[in-house]
């Protein structure tokens, strides 16, 4: 491992150093300090290797929000292996697509997802591993608890900040959700970019109600934990339980898609809580909603622009900064743009937006055998961008005509108010 690698266990390493007994990650009644979470990435890792997994065998998790889902990340992350979340959402043929394409050597379920995959220990030999989150499997799986193993830890994989640490499903341009590959040095980046811009300390929590196949899930979960904070997780969000895990764990932060945000404020009203803990919503939602949360709480909103294929946002601000906007390219993106033929348009004028920076993704996975298609290498040659196409909401992908073959194409229209 070089000296100048870090990767997302290094994180985990570091904070069980620096705050050993603070909280880290809460479920339920259940609480695992920084020193525990490092132990049990650990333990998991163990187990892990004495099913003979390696560096870059990929492990596809289709499973609720769960303590064990964190460990997987970080036993990962440890061994070099490649996390493969995938949208539990999907039916039955997206999810076998999504399997045959990611070719995994293990599937994680839990109860919630075995109507898909069921009967998959019998029938997808390919996969070598299948196992399940909680004690009561169902038939061809195996408890994931029971890889958790104490004794000798196996050695530390050699990782570089280069290497695959999770694949991110995206936009499905061919009928299968492509899958960007992020690197730890993508992660660690971001996390570090959305801790600095909101200002996250120790002193934060943030509800992990997001499904942790998502982009927004998982780097808010590495934020956090970077910042030193805890992170309150639940299966998957409920708004009534939303605004009781806030007031009991005194929550700082919680992310919104619509309607998370409305039916919250909404939750709140019910309860009779004033959400006084709440500093920070990020996310998307309408002017009313956001107005609503200004209104009502002391939080503000912060919006911007991302992706998967960029490891989160690529810009931020503060709704009230500028409304309307989507903020400011963070500290370690240019953003420009563009027309078909890289010139930068003018102001006024609908363009395309490309970024350059360490948090865009690495390839957009095919198998662990097959080379990334051309469009979708990432940006390892000087000049060369990566971006996003947007027609009537829908996301394809593409390469400008004089575009490197080495480059992403993704074309999102917009017409920009000003150059500032």
């Amino acid at each position: 491992m070089g000296a100048q690698a870090f990767t997302v266990y290094d994180m985990l390493v570091r904070g069980a150093a620096l705050a050993p007994d603070a909280p880290a990650l809460i479920q339920g009644p259940r609480e695992w300090s920084f020193r525990q979470l490092r132990e049990r990435a650990d333990s998991l890792a163990t187990g892990l290797a004495g099913l003979g997994l390696s560096k870059g065998d990929r492990i596809c998790v289709l499973a609720q929000n769960d303590a064990a889902y964190v460990d997987l990340y970080g036993a990962c992350a440890r061994q070099g292996l490649v996390a493969y979340p995938i949208n539990w959402r999907l039916t039955a043929p997206e999810v076998e697509r999504v399997l045959e394409r990611a070719a995994p050597k293990m599937l994680v379920a839990d109860a919630s997802t075995l109507p898909v995959v069921g009967d998959w220990p019998r029938t997808q030999r390919a996969v070598a591993h299948w196992y399940q989150l909680g004690e009561a499997p169902a038939p061809g799986f195996t408890p994931l608890s029971t890889l958790y193993r104490d004794g000798p830890l196996p050695p530390v994989e050699d990782v570089s900040g280069d290497d695959p640490f999770a694949v991110i499903s995206t936009a499905a341009v061919d009928a299968i959700p492509r899958g960007a590959v992020l690197t730890h040095a993508n992660v660690i980046t971001a996390s570090l970019v959305v801790a600095a811009s909101l200002g996250f300390t120790d002193a934060d929590r943030y509800l992990l109600a997001l499904p942790l196949f998502h982009v927004t899930a998982l780097g808010n979960l590495v934020a956090h934990l970077h910042a030193g904070g805890a992170c309150v997780l639940v299966a998957r969000y409920d708004a009534e339980e939303a605004v009781r895990l806030i007031d009991a764990h005194r929550i700082t932060h919680v992310s919104d898609f619509p309607p998370v945000l409305s039916n919250l404020l909404d939750a709140a009203d019910k309860l009779g809580s004033k959400l006084s803990s709440l500093k920070h919503v990020s996310g998307l939602d309408a002017p009313p909603t956001i107005q609503r949360l200004h209104d009502q709480t002391p939080a503000q909103f912060w919006t911007g622009f991302g992706q998967s294929e960029t490891s989160g946002f690529v810009s931020i601000q503060r709704v009230r900064d500028k409304p309307g906007a989507a903020g400011k390219p963070i500290a370690v993106c240019r953003v420009r743009l563009v027309d078909d033929y890289d010139r930068d348009v003018p102001v006024g004028t609908a363009g395309e937006i490309v970024v350059r920076g360490p948090v865009v993704f690495q390839a957009t996975s095919v198998s662990p055998t097959s080379p990334p298609t051309p469009c979708a290498t990432a940006g390892i040659t000087p000049g060369t961008w990566a971006g996003s196409t947007t027609t009537a909401g829908s996301t394809t992908s593409a390469a400008s005509p004089r575009r490197s073959s080495s480059s992403r194409a993704a074309r999102t229209c917009i017409r920009p108010r000003s150059r500032r």
